[in-house]
C-alpha cells in the first residue's frame, strides 16, 4: 500500500484521502467493531510496517529525526469547535450558540521513517 499521501500536495488533497480511508472505518466503529477512526487507520499503516506513530515534535524529543524527504502519514485531530456566524435578524440567539465541530488533520511519522 505504501504512503498514500506522497502524492497529496496540499492540506485539501491529504484531507480527502483521510476521508476515503475513513468512511469504511466510520461504519466499524459504530459497529463497536474498532475503537475508533484513527485507531482502524493505524491498523491499515500498521500492515505496511508502520507500527509507531507519532509527531515530528514528539519524535524530536526523543533524539530521533525524521528522514528528509519523508512525507507525514495522517490521522484526525482532536475536534474543534468552529462557532457558525449568523445574522442577528436571521435567528434568535439559542441559534447564534450552535457550534459545528471541526476534526482537524494530525500529521505523524512512523518507526519507518526516521533515522
Amino acid at each position: 500500500m505504501g504512503n498514500l499521501f506522497e502524492s497529496a500536495n496540499t492540506i485539501q488533497e491529504k484531507r480527502a484521502i483521510l476521508k476515503s480511508l475513513s468512511k469504511p472505518l466510520q461504519e466499524l466503529a459504530k459497529c463497536d467493531a474498532i475503537d475508533s477512526v484513527n485507531d482502524g487507520l493505524k491498523s491499515l499503516y500498521r500492515q505496511d510496517g508502520h507500527t509507531t506513530l507519532k509527531t515530528m515534535r514528539q519524535w524530536n524529543g526523543e533524539g530521533k529525526r525524521v528522514k528528509k524527504g519523508e512525507r507525514a502519514l495522517c490521522l484526525w485531530g482532536r475536534p474543534k469547535q468552529a462557532i457558525q456566524e449568523k445574522n442577528n435578524t436571521e435567528s434568535s440567539q439559542s441559534d447564534d450558540d450552535q457550534s459545528l465541530n471541526f476534526y482537524p488533520i494530525c500529521l505523524v511519522f512512523s518507526n519507518l521513517q526516521i533515522q
